[in-house]
């Protein structure tokens, strides 16, 4: 499971857990915070496209299957 979500999500769960035991979940979650913070606008960006709903909304409204970096 871990892997899919590695490789589908840019994410990985044992990772977010080992960094909760390791940093606590403050530190957790501001790093995250900034992890899927877009760049453009400062919205946040969705693990399962890697799309930001504020500046990339009408890709995602073309494509709702779209996936991280698809054309």
């Amino acid at each position: 499971m871990d892997k899919r979500y590695r490789t589908k999500y840019h994410m990985s769960m044992i990772e977010n857990l080992n960094a909760i035991k390791e940093n606590g979940m403050q530190a957790f979650l501001l790093n995250q915070e900034e992890k899927w913070r877009c760049p453009k606008c400062g919205g946040t960006i969705c693990c399962h496209n890697g799309l930001c709903f504020d500046c990339d909304l009408e890709t995602f409204l073309l494509n709702k299957k779209y996936r991280w970096n698809e054309k």
